[in-house]
């Protein structure tokens, strides 16, 4: 075991007196953070065979959710998302994957890179709810008993509103099946580390995005093995190919950092208790409305409203950056950093506008944003053929050759293979206007 975690150690070596004839080339010297930016020397492990100091992170990471096993990534949860996908189905040549329709672009480049054929499932939709909301236990049992050729399941919770699923449950159904449930937890980071969030997502394979809403920089992330469906060592193979092989050591440094301060009591106690005075406060909303249900992540804020409107003013008369913007509502996000104080700002400035802009007030009836998928080839497949790119008016009817995915939140509407029904094709229309898209010309 190592004697200090590592973003001490890198500190400490920082001040000490080697000359650095190794990359990277700024040699502690030039760059704004070059003084701890190191590559895989003596002493501080390699992050793609961890057997010292990062591997003590990865141990510690494991305790802190309650993991088997756990392993970093710097390329965010993109890159453990496509690993744990490739990694399920490795052995499964003529496999499916059940996917909810809601999924990450990372998990269709996942699927992608699988070869997998992907069978969809769509998330419950609620009258009055402009987001899609959890993905029902049943209709997963439903589909995982019509077509045994499913071998891996992958759920998305908390969404990006926020809305968790019934993992416990969908779990159990996946054992009984034999199939590996594989939980983009990106947005859920926190979820798991103290009892006012609520029990964790369960699956084989969890991925967390630590910067979402815990204290470790942009790009940082960890996936968290639960059983042993699939092997430590096909995991890794697959986050080779996935990660980057010159690891960045700032970056771990800052994962060891938030994983010394989740340990420390106390440390989430402000943050819960600016959320609190922030819920009570908005509990006195008169026109936008703030949405909660059983199912909600309470760490996520989400208004409906005339959320672009809401988002101009909180950040052009309030100095207030919410986290998107819809037609029908926006997202604010809190996380470690945020407090009494911070989270009273906000809430005092959704108050103030509630109060003299009346015309914020959200429509009576609205309909999610559904994103079915149906297609005859996988999207491996379909991502290599031939295309040709046509006015996208006359779309209808083909099969789409690229994805169609707007940001945040990369959630794609069309994907390589999907049939472009005159629904969709009427909708990017009226969204983006005249405009082209590339269709498969063959198969």
């Amino acid at each position: 075991m190592c004697d200090r975690p590592l973003h001490e150690r890198l500190a400490g070596y920082a001040e000490g007196h080697f000359l650095p004839m190794h990359m990277p080339g700024g040699k502690r010297r030039v760059g704004r953070y070059s003084h701890e930016d190191i590559t895989e020397i003596e002493g501080f492990d390699t992050l793609h065979s961890p057997t010292g100091v990062i591997k003590d992170l990865e141990d510690k990471l494991a305790g802190i959710w309650g993991a088997g096993e756990a392993f970093i990534s710097v390329n965010g949860a993109t890159a453990m998302i496509e690993a744990a996908v490739c990694a399920a189905l490795k052995y499964h040549p003529d496999g499916k994957i059940l996917v909810s329709s809601n999924s990450h672009l990372s998990v269709w480049h996942g699927i992608e890179m699988s070869g997998a054929m992907h069978v969809v499932t769509e998330p419950v939709c609620r009258d009055g709810v402009p987001f899609v909301m959890e993905t029902d236990p049943e209709s997963v049992e439903l589909e995982l008993k019509k077509d045994p050729d499913i071998k891996a399941v992958v759920i998305t919770s908390p969404t990006y509103e926020g809305i968790l699923s019934d993992t416990s449950s969908i779990y159990e159904i996946t054992k009984r099946h034999g199939c590996t449930l594989i939980v983009d937890c990106a947005h859920g980071a926190h979820l798991g580390t103290d009892s006012y969030w609520g029990p964790d997502m369960c699956g084989d394979l969890v991925i967390k995005s630590t910067h979402k809403t815990l204290s470790s920089p942009t790009q940082t992330a960890v996936m968290l093995k639960y059983s042993d469906r699939v092997s430590t060592e096909d995991i890794r193979h697959y986050i080779d190919i996935f990660e980057s092989t010159s690891p960045s050591y700032l970056l771990m440094a800052g994962l060891s950092e938030m994983a010394e301060l989740l340990g420390r009591p106390g440390c989430q106690d402000n943050w819960k208790n600016g959320i609190d005075v922030c819920v009570k406060m908005l509990g006195n909303l008169k026109n936008i409305r703030l949405f909660r249900s059983d199912r909600s992540d309470p760490s996520k804020f989400v208004l409906l409203c005339k959320g672009k409107e809401t988002a101009h003013i909180l950040r052009n008369e309030y100095g207030i950056e919410v986290e998107a913007a819809f037609d029908t509502h926006l997202i604010a996000m809190s996380g470690i950093g945020d407090n009494e104080d911070t989270l009273r700002k906000f809430a005092e400035a959704v108050l103030a506008i509630d109060e003299d802009h009346i015309e914020l007030r959200p429509e009576d009836t609205v309909l999610p944003v559904t994103y079915g998928h149906t297609s005859d080839i996988t999207l491996g497949r379909a991502a290599r053929l031939v295309r040709e790119t046509i006015p996208s008016d006359s779309s209808a009817g083909r099969i789409c050759g690229q994805f169609i995915y707007s940001y945040p939140p990369g959630i794609p509407v069309l994907i390589p293979g999907d049939i472009i029904s005159t629904d969709i094709a009427d909708a990017l229309q009226e969204k983006y206007g005249a405009g082209e898209i590339s269709v498969i010309t063959g198969t």
